[in-house]
């Protein structure tokens, strides 16, 4: 792939594609996994490789055949200073030659003068021939001129605007500075040419792709990216959590692509902040913090301006390949650095173990005992808990947390509601906080959202009855919607929340053990769920019905 300079752009950045080294050993070949060289046997398949490496079964992953690698050295030129990059592109007249033969003697040197029509570097010796006669010079051209008609100190110039001038040498002009102009406005007299070199283009004859089929054989000196690392920023917590959230399996569904960037829009449904806000660079991750598409994740592939409704929240650091070919429906491996701090769901020794390999201590309350569940962990923020190096994990005794099942499938809208409210929807153990309870009364009811609860169409309402153990949400039709309810006795006229069959969205069903959920509750106590699959129906189970 060739590297493009685009004019005008102060930023530029000279990009090089290598393919890898090939060797061979015997039956041994050589290939590149994430940028490690890898002996491999011949014959060996992707899985083999891959094999111990970070990769979610699955994902797609880049593969990078390689050809010969051609160097072409362009009339691009790179010249460093104090005060930035510049790059000269040179013609193709003799004055040209005489630069490129002089490149040593020019590095080091400093700017000896500067006018308002041009700026001046030198000297060094040459070989350019004295002529006298003034010429034209149009602004950004770069040529030679002779102090004292004395080729022995010999400068360049690079004219800051069009005039003519005498400068001891026929024309002289070898090249214009294209990118980085604004430099020319700010370097001062004594600031020295650090370093000028080549811009190289290296090009590959090479078949990149991608693929999930581990069984593909991979050859010598092919390369492999199996996954995108991501370094975080850590001035960005609350949308680095969502990011850890939405890729805590490992994996990143790709939603949206263009050549801009990648992007993943599998959880909007969520309240973000602004946080650090700047220019998105290449290799740039952001979330949407704000508006129309909040929550969405963006891997940028170029450079864009800063946008006041993105968070900065860190740098794509593997994979970049991976993220060029990866298109729209695939899924990626991706790896967080840091990985989630999240203690949640463990038993308390579990979470101490969790937490001191992360570099972190454990401050036990609630049940301390090693088998006591946690269900709440402060800072619940990875990068706070980071920061704070002790994270508190609050326990209780595994049987006060309730089993829950949610049926996407007749509720989908519903299911996402309660997992939202419970915080399901980031963590292994939510929590509902009982709004109303009663002895002797058939129902229980938990606190809800009535402003998330407002686009809650009817769904999912219950049949002749209204089980025990069924929960279910009030719908927008009612007044209490978003109320969450669970039943505690059966009724063929209301639902959990008291509610008519049209008025209430039945959900799921708590099959733990009910009763043990009600022991001595009381209006205000926080109730512990996790979420389970429903239970299948025996192989061979009958209906009931006679044939």
């Amino acid at each position: 792939m060739q590297s493009k300079l685009h004019a005008g752009n102060p930023d530029c950045v000279v990009k090089k594609y290598i393919t890898p080294l090939v060797m061979t050993i015997d039956d041994q070949m050589i290939v590149k996994v994430n940028g490690e060289p890898l002996e491999a046997k011949e014959g060996s398949s992707l899985g083999d490789v891959l094999k111990g490496r970070p990769y979610q079964k699955g994902c797609f992953v880049a593969v990078i055949r390689s050809a010969d690698l051609v160097k072409k050295e362009t009339n691009e030129f790179e010249i460093s200073t104090p005060k930035g990059r510049m790059i000269l592109h040179l013609d193709d007249t003799a004055f040209a030659s005489v630069f490129r033969r002089a490149l040593d003697q020019i590095s080091g040197k400093s700017v000896r003068w500067r006018t308002s029509k041009v700026l001046a570097v030198g000297a060094f010796p040459t070989d350019v021939k004295v002529s006298r006669g003034k010429h034209h010079y149009f602004r950004y051209d770069c040529f030679f001129t002779l102090g004292g008609f004395d080729n022995r100190t010999t400068y360049i110039m690079v004219s800051r605007l069009d005039h003519d001038g005498e400068y001891g040498v026929e024309g002289g002009v070898f090249g214009r500075i294209t990118i980085g102009r604004h430099v020319l406005q700010i370097l001062d007299e004594g600031d020295r040419i650090l370093e000028i070199k080549p811009v190289v283009l290296e090009m590959s004859a090479k078949d990149a792709f991608i693929t999930n089929d581990m069984r593909m054989k991979v050859t010598d000196g092919m390369s492999i990216e199996s996954y995108v690392g991501v370094k975080l920023n850590k001035n960005s917590p609350v949308n680095c959590e969502h990011f850890l959230v939405v890729t805590e399996k490992g994996t990143l569904p790709v939603t949206d692509r263009t050549e801009t960037y990648v992007a993943c829009s599998s959880n909007m449904d969520v309240s973000l902040v602004p946080e650090v806000i700047s220019v998105r660079d290449e290799d740039s991750v952001t979330v949407r913090h704000e508006g129309a598409g909040m929550g969405r994740i963006y891997l940028y592939k170029v450079r864009r301006q800063l946008a006041p409704t993105h968070s900065n929240i860190g740098t794509v650091t593997k994979g970049k390949e991976l993220l060029r070919l990866i298109p729209e429906g695939k899924n990626l491996t991706i790896i967080p650095e840091p990985t989630r701090i999240m203690s949640i769901g463990m038993t308390q020794s579990d979470g101490q173990r969790f937490l001191a390999a992360a570099g972190l201590v454990q401050a036990r309350k609630g049940e301390v005992g090693d088998d006591a569940m946690v269900v709440e962990q402060e800072p619940e923020l990875t990068v706070e808990a980071l920061a704070m190096k002790e994270v508190e994990t609050l326990g209780v005794s595994a049987e006060r947390i309730n089993d829950l099942t949610l049926d996407d499938e007749k509720a989908p809208k519903t299911a996402h509601y309660i997992r939202k409210m419970t915080g399901l929807d980031h963590k292994p153990i939510g929590t509902m906080k009982v709004h109303f309870t009663y002895p002797d009364m058939p129902l229980v009811t938990f606190e809800g959202n009535a402003k998330e609860a407002l686009d809650l169409v009817p769904e999912g309402t219950f049949g002749k009855e209204s089980g025990k153990g069924e929960v279910a949400v009030t719908n927008m039709s009612r007044p209490n919607r978003g109320l969450i309810g669970l039943r505690l006795q059966a009724s063929n006229e209301f639902g959990p929340t008291g509610e008519e069959r049209y008025g209430t969205n039945v959900v799921g069903q708590i099959v733990s053990d009910v009763d043990q959920l009600m022991k001595d509750l009381k209006d205000g106590d926080v109730v512990y769920v996790r979420e389970v699959k429903p239970r299948k129906k025996p192989r061979g189970a009958r209906s009931g019905k006679r044939k």
